[in-house]
This record gives C-alpha cells, structure tokens and sequence, in this order.
C-alpha cells in the first residue's frame, strides 16, 4: 500500500515526512512540525517477540498442529504489528515435540510464515520444583540431553536458536557450552540456581534471563534469589512480560530500571488461549480462566498463571502508560532490543530506500493501535 505521513521513529529525535509507495521508504525527510492528529504515529520495522507459545486457540507445542494453523498464527501476529517472532515449543512428550518441530521447519522453509525469526525452545530442561517450575508438566521435565537436542535441531533443520533452561541441572553448564558452540542462544529459566551456578552459566555462554521475575517460587530469600542474582549480572539481557497480570507496574518500572533500557526486552509469552473470549478452558490438563486480559488457573487467581494472552503492543502500551517509561522507550524493548540480542540491527534500521515490511502504530498517550502494516 501507499502511504504519506508525519511520523516519529524510535531512537531518533524529531518528526519525519514519511513515504511509502511501491515496497519502500521513497522518502524520510525531517520535518519541523510533527503530525496533527489526536494520536502520534510511530514507524517501526514491526515488534519482535521472542517468545511466543501459541494463539487463536492453537498451541505449538500440540499434537495437533500444522502447517496452517502456524499461518494462521504468524497472520494474527502480523495484524497487531508483530512482525518478527520466535515460535517457542514447551514442555512436552518428546515425540510431540519432533512433530512440533518438523511442521515449524516446513512452514519456515517454505516461506509461509514468513515473521518468523527462529525456534525457541522453553522448558524441558528446567527445574522440576513447584513454584520454580509454574505450570510446566512435571512429566516431561528432565536433565539436558544432548543427544536429544541433536535430534530435535536435525528435525527443526537447524531452526532451533535459543533454548532456555535452568542451569543447576546435572550436565546444565557442558549443555550450555554445546549450545553455543553451535550458534544456539541461550536463556536462564524456571531456575532456582545460587549465584555462583548463575555466574557459571554466564561464563559458559548464557546470554539472556526469559521472563524474569516470573517462573519464581513466591515466597524467595530477601537477599539471596535468583532475580537479584541475574539483574546483578551486566552480561544477561532479560526479558519481561508486561501485561499488567505478570509484573505489577511498580515491579517492572524497578527491574527494568535496575536491568537497564538497553538490556532489556519485552516479551509477550502468549498462550493458545490469546484472542479466544473470556471463559474457562481447559490446559495441560487443568482448568484455566481468560478474564480481562490475564490468563490463570482456576482457583488460584494471579497467583498461579499460566502463560498470558495480550499480544505484544499491549504490552508496550502497559509498559508506557502505567511504568513511567515513555512510548519510545517501551518500542525500542520490543523491536531494535531483540534484535540487537539476536545480532541483526542492521535489519531494523530505517532508511530512505529501505523495503518493508513496517508497522505503523498510533499512540495517544493510553492505547497504542496498529494504524498500518507496510509492505
């Protein structure tokens, strides 16, 4: 489509005069004035999610899924701006978690979920703890496997590029020096490691803590815990969910101040259940409730969830309407942030010249709304 107007972009100062016509930016010029108009429009190269578990009622890490309910994800995705994601296969029977894989290499080889970043893999190496292991399927959690991983990334056709796990497992460490020897990021999750098997990890190459703050035991040493420990360490990025039901807004205006803008990332960890009516359904064999833009177990509330269901650009609008971080502050965690991690910048930058795709989005200080998907 074509499209001319005055925009702000994340990380640079001022408004620009936008046009898009014929795939790519024909113009982006500075401008004095920025845009009339109740909301600001803000021109991105789309939000990057790097964890994503499913959505419109179809999980990744199912028996059932296919090529097309993969499409209809990456579709749904790409509707709220989302243009960059990782597909994240949980806790699973192994042989369901081959299937799972093969149907996300076919769909990434043959170009049909083309948002599609790489695989990530969550959970099955993780602490088996209640509390520290959240709704995870106590069954199919285990020690690292290498030769499994092997399998797994032979049937992903070498798709698999972060894996997140917890490293005080036997052979966690030797795991984690594998993984990365092999171009494979990896994650620190649903852990309860002291802080010298944390510092460990990180020396063997663990790069990132998902969802910190979450996958926690609720009741934690006041001083000796693993969310001090890794915000401690300048050397892990974090990502954090910030839908309003995961970190309360005080929480997440700390950690992330604490963690530092530049390392952070914002996740969305979305469920099957993300754009399905409020109501009671049925996971992993428990009962869970959508209500209100949070996701948890029946009769525990808030204080057993069971993975989220606002999208991403819910989350950025959270994060700047109710953390006091600003709007750009909140696009750059969820786009040029991930990317930086990921090693591909360069592919978000915003040129004059630079084909789409883009995602435009509205801000009018509470809702960020994707005006326009450019391609």
């Amino acid at each position: 489509m074509d499209f001319q107007y005055i925009c702000r972009i994340p990380g640079k100062a001022g408004s620009f005069g936008v046009t898009f016509t014929e795939g790519a930016l024909s113009e982006l010029q500075p401008v004095e004035k920025p845009g009339a108009g109740k909301s600001e429009l803000w021109l991105t190269r789309g939000l990057f999610d790097i964890q994503v578990n499913g959505m419109l009622g179809h999980n990744l890490s199912e028996d059932d899924l296919t090529a097309d309910k993969i499409k209809q994800i990456d579709n749904g995705l790409a509707r709220c701006g989302v243009l960059r994601w990782c597909p994240t296969v949980t806790t699973q029977d192994p042989e369901i978690v081959t299937k799972s894989l093969g149907v996300l290499r076919q769909v990434i080889e043959e170009g049909t979920a083309p948002h599609i970043h790489c695989i990530h893999m969550e959970g099955h190496y993780i602490s088996a703890e209640d509390g520290y292991r959240g709704v995870h399927m106590k069954e199919f959690v285990r020690d690292p496997d290498p030769v499994e991983f092997d399998r797994w990334q032979k049937v992903s056709g070498g798709h698999i590029g972060l894996f997140s796990l917890a490293p005080e497992r036997s052979g966690a460490i030797e795991f984690i020096r594998k993984l990365k020897t092999e171009k494979v990021r990896v994650a620190l999750v649903h852990h309860h490691a002291d802080h010298e098997t944390v510092e460990q990890a990180a020396a063997a190459g663990a790069d990132l803590s998902s969802h910190l703050v979450n996958g926690c035991a609720p009741m934690i040493h006041r001083q000796h815990n693993v969310i001090w420990s890794q915000l401690s360490l300048d050397q892990l990025w974090a990502s954090f969910i910030a839908d309003g039901y995961h970190i309360p807004h005080y929480t997440l205006r700390a950690v992330i101040r604490a963690k530092g803008i530049d390392r952070s990332i914002l996740t969305s960890d979305l469920a099957h259940l993300s754009g399905l009516p409020d109501g009671e359904y049925r996971k992993n064999e428990r009962t869970v409730v959508v209500q209100e833009g949070g996701l948890w177990v029946k009769g525990e509330g808030t204080n057993l969830l069971s993975g989220a269901v606002k999208t991403l650009d819910q989350d950025c609008a959270f994060l700047a309407s109710r953390s006091g971080f600003t709007i750009e502050q909140s696009l750059l965690m969820a786009t040029r942030n991930p990317a930086r991690y990921f090693g591909i910048e360069q592919e978000f930058d915003i040129l004059r010249g630079s084909k789409g795709p883009f995602a435009v989005f509205a801000w009018d200080g509470e809702n960020l709304d994707t005006e326009y998907v450019l391609k």
